[in-house]
């Protein structure tokens, strides 16, 4: 992704900067970034790998129940990051995938209640 993101430690503030010249959907980012901070990457010992994976996982969910096509971007971004997991012995397992549901789920519903239509 395009986009210069820096989080700071209690809080979870994200700041999302776009790239001069960079042409990235600024949505997808933001979503990536807030399942970060809901599934408390920041605090939690996730390997890295882990932690983009339910980020991007989640991003690909919210985006396709609002009528968004990320599958390619996700796609090769999830399976660079798992592939990164997988040479240190990890994976997605059951909880990772219940968390990356939970927080799906909780971002569509915030996201549905809080439109302006």
């Amino acid at each position: 992704m395009s986009f210069a993101v820096a989080h700071s430690g209690e809080g979870q503030k994200i700041v999302v900067m776009k790239i001069p010249g960079e042409d990235v959907n600024v949505l997808h980012t933001l979503i990536h970034e807030m399942s970060h901070a809901r599934l408390e990457h920041l605090y939690r010992k996730v390997p890295r790998g882990i932690a983009e994976s339910e980020a991007e996982l989640s991003t690909y969910l919210v985006g396709a129940h609002f009528g968004f096509d990320f599958r390619e971007d996700s796609a090769a971004y999830i399976k660079g990051w798992l592939d990164n997991a997988r040479s240190e012995g990890k994976d997605l397992g059951k909880e990772n995938l219940d968390r990356v549901m939970n927080n799906a789920r909780w971002l569509i519903n915030e996201i549905s209640e809080n439109l302006i239509m």
